[in-house]
């Protein structure tokens, strides 16, 4: 039997957001397979495959003979559910991408003192690069951003550390999937790419204390235009 799966997408995409943004607790027993059906005028079959998506993603715990029951998402879900929490919007969706945001902070540091440390040839040479680039006063903020971005995967490759490159990857897609929102971050004088110049100067000459400490300089500037105004 054919699947519509645009059919199946949507209704698995329905509970996603319901998930996501806490309409259905973890714990919390979906409906029978022949209840959706019915409630959402599908046959079985596209139910299951909505099932099946859930599960995939981390969001559902599908068992035979029972019902299907939401997952504690931040333990079952691997690293493909931080772009679903930021596509599902409001407080939580802003949270993740700060939360996204002090995560790079943290790896950013590591990953520039790594580079002093290793001092691989041609990743230096793509830091050289990247780092003249976002000196260019006449660059628009949405290109500053990708470079900034490309700089900080670079990093990330000097390290070495397959899982950490795994993750910047999804700091990356997260944060440029909706980069409009952030271009005021880039825009000049907020942006100031001293800290990438100081940064690549300690990493020829190996030096890792300083190389840290420029991006996360870097990092801890940027975070602090994402931070929600203190409340008195």
């Amino acid at each position: 039997m054919v699947l519509r799966p645009n059919v199946a997408e949507s209704l698995a995409t329905r509970f996603r957001a319901a998930i996501l943004h806490g309409e259905l607790q973890p714990g919390a027993a979906l409906p029978s397979e022949r209840e959706l059906a019915e409630t959402y005028d599908l046959n079985r079959s596209s139910v299951r495959e909505a099932m099946k998506r859930l599960e995939a993603w981390g969001l559902v715990k599908i068992r035979h003979g029972g019902p299907t029951r939401v997952a504690d998402s931040l333990l079952e879900a691997g690293l493909g559910l931080v772009p679903m929490l930021v596509e599902a919007g409001g407080e939580p969706g802003e949270q993740v991408l700060r939360e996204v945001h002090e995560i790079r902070a943290l790896i950013l540091g590591w990953g520039a003192e790594q580079a002093a440390r290793r001092g691989d040839p041609a990743v230096l040479g793509r830091l050289e690069a990247l780092a003249a680039s976002l000196a260019d006063v006449s660059a628009a903020p949405a290109q500053l951003q990708v470079w900034d971005y490309d700089f900080f995967q670079e990093l990330l490759a000097a390290s070495g550390n397959r899982i950490l490159i795994l993750i910047g990857r999804v700091v990356r897609e997260v944060y440029l999937r909706d980069g409009e929102r952030f271009l005021s971050i880039y825009r000049r004088p907020t942006f100031d790419s001293a800290f990438h110049q100081r940064a690549v100067a300690a990493i020829l000459a190996n030096d890792p204390e300083i190389a840290g400490a420029a991006m996360r300089a870097h990092a801890a500037s940027a975070l602090s235009l994402l931070q929600p105004p203190s409340r008195s």
